[in-house]
């Protein structure tokens, strides 16, 4: 019994399409028309149907957020092209840092090996006699012999300068600041 009902309901419902379809076709019936009324006067139906209006305004809403996301994209696309910039800017400096860290490094290694002779240097002067002292000393370089003696003691200067000739002493004591 069920089936036979079913069978109907479903041959009714092809033929009254068919019969929707023809109305529709003949002008006799506008069929979304139609439609349309009777869902608008359904009162649950009513809130779900959108009309060509509102259709319209969503479709230029649409459209104005894509062109908004296709703006915050472009800044994006230069954003990342500048973090790019900056990142390799910042390779570079740390490249610079890195090998001036290292010049650096080599320049106080350099100085600290200077100093190193340097003091071995005063060591052997202050071994010596004043008077040899003060010959070699006279045969130096002004800048290496000002700074042998300012790395001796007061007291071992002051001898080898009374042992060298008073113009190269005065020369030496106002190259040390000592006047």
């Amino acid at each position: 019994m069920i089936k036979k009902i079913l069978f109907f309901l479903g041959l009714f419902l092809i033929l009254f399409a068919m019969l929707s379809w023809s109305f529709d076709a003949l002008g006799i019936i506008d069929i979304k028309a139609t439609v349309s009324n009777i869902a608008n006067s359904t009162p649950v139906v009513k809130d779900y149907i959108i009309t060509q209006e509102e259709l319209d305004t969503l479709k230029e809403e649409n459209s104005s957020l894509k062109s908004t996301v296709s703006e915050k994209d472009g800044q994006i696309a230069e954003l990342k092209a500048q973090i790019e910039d900056l990142n390799q800017e910042l390779a570079e400096r740390e490249d610079l840092f890195a090998d001036l860290e290292s010049d650096y490094q080599a320049l106080r290694t350099e100085e600290d090996n200077r100093e190193t002779r340097l003091a071995k240097i005063a060591d052997i002067y202050r071994r010596m006699e004043p008077e040899a002292a003060a010959a070699v000393i006279q045969e130096l370089e002004d800048n290496l012999a000002v700074e042998i003696l300012s790395r001796l003691k007061e007291e071992q200067a002051a001898l080898i300068f009374e042992s060298m000739p008073q113009q190269q002493a005065a020369q030496f004591i106002s190259q040390l600041g000592l006047e």
